[in-house]
């Protein structure tokens, strides 16, 4: 999740980091199968899903196993539901 400059960065066991590093580029090394942009300051590992519940305007509120909560944009919700959700 990016946060200004920063990203703070949350692993499967919850450990917290803070790096200084564009979103964009880290995006650029991950692989497009197991992770997605939920909103422009927000990539997720899809395998880290355990919810994905819809919102009112179109958007959705992502669970993941580490217990973090996640929002999706609008039009990142539409690429969500196309690629992933199948819906």
């Amino acid at each position: 999740v990016a946060d200004g400059e920063l990203l703070n960065i949350t692993t499967e066991t919850n450990e917290r980091y803070v790096i200084n590093f564009r979103l964009k580029d880290i995006e650029a090394k991950l692989s497009p199968e197991k992770f997605i942009r939920l909103s422009r300051g927000t990539l997720a590992n899809i395998e880290m899903f355990e919810t994905v519940s819809p919102m009112p305007g179109g958007t959705y509120e992502i669970t993941l196993e580490n217990g973090q909560t996640l929002s999706s944009s609008r039009l990142q919700s539409r690429i969500l539901r196309e690629k992933f959700l199948k819906l």
